[in-house]
């Protein structure tokens, strides 16, 4: 089951330019509230604990489910990441979590149609005040002549 889901997570990895090693979860534990898989007796665990306190634990038989975790906590980095470097871009007063959401909902469609479309469902109520309306209205494109470090590539 392991190497299944370390060759499912690289897959995951190669879909998403602009991925790093800090996106991902890890195969050991890393600290710093960094998230871990393992596998024990057939159960997929996923970790984040900081100085010996575990702060978030999942556990499933169900690969896909595990994956789900991994893609929600990678492209939400990504995408937090990535609009943090075009925020100057928007108005001060704009809140900057209508372009994460954006973003996020774009790297998971990369992923898997079904993930990105259980995620825009839950941001109303997982951000309120967040409209729909804005994140898909959110522009996705880089500015000229920069290019956008998380783009597919052609």
């Amino acid at each position: 089951m392991m190497g299944r889901l370390q060759a499912a997570v690289r897959d995951m990895a190669a879909k998403l330019d602009g991925v790093t090693t800090g996106d991902l979860a890890a195969f050991s534990h890393q600290g710093g509230a960094h998230p871990y898989l393992f596998v024990r007796g057939g159960i997929i665990h996923w970790i984040a604990e900081e100085r010996g306190q575990v702060l978030h634990h999942r556990a499933t038989s169900d690969l896909d489910e595990a994956l789900h975790w991994v893609a929600l906590d990678a492209t939400r980095s990504m995408a937090m990441r990535w609009e943090l470097w075009q925020r100057d871009r928007f108005p001060a007063d704009r809140d900057s979590r209508i372009g994460w959401l954006a973003k996020q909902v774009e790297l998971l469609r990369r992923l898997d149609a079904q993930w990105a479309e259980q995620f825009r469902a839950g941001i109303p109520a997982q951000c309120p005040g967040i409209r729909l309306e804005d994140v898909d209205a959110h522009p996705l494109t880089w500015l000229s002549g920069r290019g956008d470090p998380l783009a597919p590539r052609s």
